[in-house]
């Protein structure tokens, strides 16, 4: 399996998020990739590449422009108006009633219109980092484009909770979405994005729902108890011309595989049925048992039968790295659904 990567991401880091009672260390951390690298490489793993460099123009054909230039621009200006941070959040936040289009040089206004939660924060690493996400999901795309079974976009920040004009969630630009997008316009006739996160991947619903090239397939915790809360519930099944490609699978607290197999059978039945050209996959493995921001119970040798049920598709796949944050078994977790899905 190619495995793209690269290093640049690493100043996207040290910067503080709320949970519980007060302000702790981010869990998307740059130590999350340090730790599937070294465990992808003790299982053989190893046909690990750097990126090619590429622009804008595919990540402009599911953001807007002017989101694109706040993220570019977010630290910069912060620091100009505001002096040096650890890290940058709006203070307040576009709801209902505060829609408006914000000035492109006033930062706070951004932060506020472009950001819709206190997990995305800002440091001078951050664009960097972006930008080199975006490379390593094109790269790896480009991959499977080209012929390969299967590629590995090995990248952080993730994706999966931005929109076309949002971030949040430790996501700022959509690698999955951008990916599949790339895809279609290169002449894929149907996509199918597969998400297993723990949480819904609510930016990638927005995008494709109302289209039916790009069937959006989701497993996550239910938006009655977990983020992000107002979107990912069954009834959610698309619009207009995006009616039924959109799937929502959401499962109780405490999920094992017991219950969590069936649920991912049921997406790859959809799939099948839909018959894409290529499918990609959100690889989040924060549904571990103890991660801390998740809330399943899988255990490291059920993500080898997440990596089977995947081949079982049969499909040129794109595997896109998302959550994860348990740092001591992370890299385990992640190179056994590989290779549960290489050994299949």
């Amino acid at each position: 399996m190619k495995i793209i990567y690269s290093d640049a991401h690493k100043g996207h880091g040290g910067a503080l998020e709320m949970r519980g009672e007060g302000f702790v260390p981010m869990a998307e951390c740059p130590e999350r990739m340090e730790v599937i690298l070294a465990a992808l490489s003790e299982a053989g793993l190893r046909d690990v590449e750097a990126p090619k460099l590429h622009g804008l123009a595919e990540a402009a054909r599911v953001h807007d422009p002017d989101f694109l230039t706040f993220l570019e621009t977010a630290y910069p200006l912060w620091e100009k108006r505001h002096g040096a941070s650890r890290a940058v959040f709006a203070r307040v936040f576009g709801m209902r009633g505060l829609a408006q289009k914000p000035q492109m040089d006033n930062i706070d206004a951004m932060l506020s219109a472009y950001t819709f939660d206190i997990f995305s924060p800002f440091v001078p690493g951050t664009w960097t980092a972006i930008r080199s996400a975006l490379d390593v999901t094109l790269t790896a795309a480009g991959k499977v484009k080209a012929g390969a079974r299967e590629a590995f976009a090995l990248c952080r920040p993730p994706g999966h909770h931005a929109s076309g004009d949002l971030a949040g969630g430790y996501c700022y630009l959509n690698n999955a979405a951008i990916a599949a997008q790339m895809f279609r316009d290169q002449g894929a006739a149907r996509v199918a994005i597969l998400d297993i996160d723990y949480h819904h991947g609510n930016g990638t619903q927005r995008i494709f729902y109302d289209r039916d090239d790009v069937l959006f397939i989701s497993l996550h915790g239910r938006p009655e108890e977990e983020y992000p809360f107002l979107l990912g519930f069954a009834h959610e099944t698309g619009a207009g011309r995006g009616e039924g490609f959109n799937l929502n699978l959401p499962l109780p607290p405490g999920t094992r595989i017991d219950t969590y197999l069936p649920a991912l059978e049921a997406a790859a039945a959809r799939v099948r049925a839909y018959a894409p050209d290529v499918l990609v996959l959100s690889l989040g493995v924060d549904t571990f048992d103890g991660d801390p921001v998740g809330g399943f119970c899988l255990q490291t040798p059920d993500y080898l039968r997440l990596g089977q049920v995947i081949a079982g598709l049969g499909l040129p796949t794109l595997f896109v790295m998302e959550g994860g944050y348990a740092i001591a078994p992370l890299g385990q977790n992640v190179t056994n659904v590989l290779t549960g899905y290489l050994q299949s």
